[in-house]
């Protein structure tokens, strides 16, 4: 086999990721806090990401953010708007914040699934009886 013939992932996002301006074709779900649908969610959006070759901006091990790179910019919004389309107009109200990266919108969506899911799990204790 030449080196032609090999398959190899590519080292970055390739060209076909300007291409999706309907995220909900590939995302089926929106993540919503009352449909309890985080871990489907998170699955779904994590493999569309690795198969897009961006899933470093979701896991924070994209380096490129410190040296002011265009691309990566570019990149990183494309993902942040992959989220937001994926999200419920409650969620995507309570983690909006100015100038935040893909990365940091996925652990404000984690830390508010986490402490939603907190309170729960004490409301359930309380009616315990």
């Amino acid at each position: 086999m030449s080196d032609t013939d090999t398959c190899t992932p590519p080292s970055g996002p390739s060209d076909k990721i300007y291409d999706i301006t309907n995220i909900k074709s590939y995302v089926r779900l929106l993540l919503d806090l009352d449909c309890l649908n985080y871990d489907s969610w998170k699955e779904l959006f994590k493999t569309h990401c690795v198969g897009y070759s961006v899933f470093a901006h979701l896991d924070g091990s994209s380096t490129s953010k410190s040296s002011n790179d265009p691309l990566w910019k570019i990149v990183d919004n494309i993902v942040k708007q992959w989220l937001s389309g994926t999200l419920s107009q409650s969620i995507l109200q309570a983690i909006l914040t100015p100038d935040a990266t893909a990365v940091e919108v996925c652990k404000a969506i984690e830390d508010l699934f986490h402490e939603n899911k907190a309170l729960e799990l004490d409301d359930e204790l309380r009616n315990l009886v």
